[in-house]
């Protein structure tokens, strides 16, 4: 056990060792023989790009991790480390599989839920979620099939949006450090140390991908990343004994599952195929209209931190008015999202000719 002045020292000592591999292995993965992206019609990169960012990123968040995990004295959080990181593991090897040779969805699906199952197994399922009406629910069963359906959701939706540089990695840095804050004051310590041992790790792949756009997260991070980033939500939730809402974590990363509800429910309406790739989500068509992806990136990472603190005021609410809080945002972000699709409409971006046409890249474009 150590005592209260080893407590800060070992997160500090975890938090510079996450720093330093996920910077250094950054640096060492954007190699571009490091699994390499090839552009294509749908790109938005114009030169061949490493896509093991998820390495370096998960190599360091499992290095402080296995600190904190060793020496922090914090109760059980040597056993939570190892199995949660366990799980991170197989989420990282499904993500490269699919990075390598392309898995069949239904492949990938299949692991998705097989790697949330197991999250279930070694931890325990969602206990509670309010209810419009009615408060905070206790879940039962249901709250096994509620993790499996929002673990394998957030992970899709995430590597939905993992498309612009900075874009992804950016939301969950700021995403990660409000609830880690979240966490820490609702009695969460270990959801809260390795929500922001993963921001830290996230922060060290930064400057490889935002601003010199020399490497990818790839499948192999972006499966990883929103894995622990939806897991940590249900440890939270269900170790605060109801301080931490169900809806924290969704409400955060509102701005990256609205993008995704709204381009699907966009193609449903405009009879087209949801399962094909193309590029109308709402950073794409910002990217195409001529937006770089560092300012796309900040706009995104801006509507996070606005989403958190929404989510830290959504807390003072009872459990029954909690759902107000995302119905304002979505209201919100429906305005901007509308704004968006007339212009993409006014330029023909929704038009064949124009989806197979090349999307100018910020990998190209000076650091700032």
């Amino acid at each position: 056990m150590t005592n209260s002045f080893d407590g800060p020292l070992i997160t500090a000592v975890a938090v510079w060792i996450v720093f330093l591999v996920s910077l250094t292995g950054s640096r060492f993965a954007s190699r571009s023989d490091n699994l390499p992206d090839h552009p294509n019609h749908r790109s938005s990169h114009q030169r061949v790009t490493s896509k093991a960012g998820g390495f370096a990123i998960i190599g360091g968040w499992l290095a402080g991790m296995f600190v904190v995990g060793s020496f922090s004295g914090i109760p059980d959080t040597a056993s939570q480390a190892t199995l949660l990181s366990g799980v991170a593991f197989l989420a990282l090897a499904l993500g490269f599989a699919d990075d390598r040779i392309h898995l069949p969805p239904s492949w990938k699906l299949i692991g998705q839920v097989a790697i949330a199952a197991l999250f279930v197994a070694a931890f325990t399922p969602l206990q509670s979620a309010p209810a419009p009406f009615f408060g905070e629910i206790m879940l039962g069963f249901a709250g096994i099939i509620i993790t499996i359906l929002w673990i394998v959701a957030f992970m899709n939706a995430f590597n939905f949006m993992d498309g612009a540089n900075g874009l992804a990695a950016g939301s969950a840095v700021v995403g990660l450090c409000g609830f880690c804050v979240i966490a820490s004051f609702a009695g969460a310590p270990f959801a809260a140390i390795a929500s922001f041992l993963l921001a830290v790790a996230a922060m060290g792949f930064m400057p490889s991908n935002l601003y010199r756009g020399a490497l990818f997260m790839g499948d192999n991070g972006s499966q990883a990343v929103s894995f622990l980033i939806a897991a940590l939500a249900v440890i939270a939730t269900n170790a605060s004994d109801g301080r931490i809402s169900a809806l924290i974590v969704p409400v955060i990363f509102l701005p990256l599952l609205f993008d995704v509800f709204w381009t699907l429910s966009s193609r449903i309406m405009r009879k087209q195929n949801i399962l094909s790739a193309h590029r109308e989500h709402l950073y794409q068509l910002l990217i195409r209209t001529g937006a770089s992806h560092i300012r796309v990136a900040v706009i995104y990472m801006t509507l996070t931190a606005l989403s958190t603190a929404a989510a830290i005021l959504m807390l003072t609410l009872a459990p029954a008015f909690q759902w107000i809080a995302p119905a304002i945002l979505c209201t919100f972000f429906a305005i901007g999202a509308s704004k968006i699709h007339a212009i993409a409409h006014r330029e023909g971006l929704f038009s064949e000719k124009e989806d197979s046409a090349q999307t100018p890249s910020a990998a190209t474009e000076p650091a700032p």
